[in-house]
């Protein structure tokens, strides 16, 4: 009886335990990413302005290319392919930062 008594207040504090992170990763969660988040509110300030927009965007599809160039290339390495990709990546950097310069200055 004694084991058994040891074994559920084990089990119960390994349950609160995992109640009490699961809230308050839920509570991170919808703080930063509920309507009222302050991640969501930023995200919503930078969509309204027309040049930060565009460049969220120019940026988003950027990193989704070099992740793709990632995935497709784990294989194959090619230098052309690697040289094509740079020079794409390069004439957007270029495009960012003139977007930076027009937003800043």
């Amino acid at each position: 009886m004694e084991r058994l008594m040891h074994e559920a207040r084990e089990t119960l504090t390994a349950a609160m335990i995992v109640a009490c992170l699961a809230a308050g990763i839920g509570g991170a969660v919808v703080y930063t990413l509920g309507s009222d988040g302050w991640l969501t509110g930023m995200v919503r300030d930078v969509l309204q302005d027309p040049n930060l927009a565009a460049l969220a965007s120019l940026a988003a599809v950027i990193v989704s290319i070099a992740v793709a160039k990632r995935i497709l290339d784990r294989d194959f390495n090619s230098s052309l392919n690697n040289l094509l990709v740079g020079a794409v990546g390069l004439g957007g950097f270029v495009i960012l930062l003139q977007g930076v310069r027009a937003v800043l200055g």
